[in-house]
């Protein structure tokens, strides 16, 4: 066995020699002040590194704040069922509307729930009322008033469909 490993290779001796770019200098010439940077006065230098080491400080203390807001947004409890909150709603719309006027005893309420109230139809009664509703818009479409005036009609008809169950103004 041959315990020479590079017995049998032959290297080209121009392949060894090596030109160096004029911008690559070497540490020597450099501190001998040939094309160097500005040679700093140690107070100068004392004052880079402490700007550095404060810049260093405030980039942790920005990455903590950050780290401390991302664990408190975590942390906060994201409310999963809001049916309570919607079923809430129609009643303080109530007692706002409440305030505003006196309630009155002629005022008509209609039986079909509230859009808010969508949610606790059955299906067949939210089928009905998505059948109303198309008949009522085809025949708003069919309408010579719409023709002249389509959002003058639209709010004709949303005005008298509020008048009819008891919705008031618009």
């Amino acid at each position: 066995m041959n315990t020479d490993v590079f017995a049998g290779t032959k290297i080209d001796p121009s392949a060894l020699v090596q030109k160096l770019d004029p911008d690559t200098r070497s540490v020597a010439s450099i501190r001998r002040g040939a094309d160097a940077r500005a040679i700093l006065p140690k107070k100068e230098k004392l004052k880079l590194r402490r700007e550095r080491w404060l810049q260093k400080i405030e980039a942790i203390k920005l990455a903590e704040q950050k780290r401390k807001a991302e664990r408190r947004r975590r942390a906060t409890v994201v409310v999963g069922d809001l049916q309570p909150l919607k079923d809430a709603l129609p009643e303080l719309l109530e007692l706002e509307a409440g305030g505003r006027r006196p309630p009155s005893a002629g005022v008509r309420v209609s039986r079909r729930p509230r859009p808010a109230e969508l949610s606790r139809m059955s299906a067949a009664q939210r089928l009905q009322l998505l059948e109303e509703e198309r008949a009522r818009f085809q025949e708003l479409l069919a309408s010579p008033s719409y023709r002249a005036g389509p959002l003058l009609a639209i709010g004709q008809q949303l005005a008298q469909q509020m008048q009819l169950h008891g919705g008031g103004q618009l």
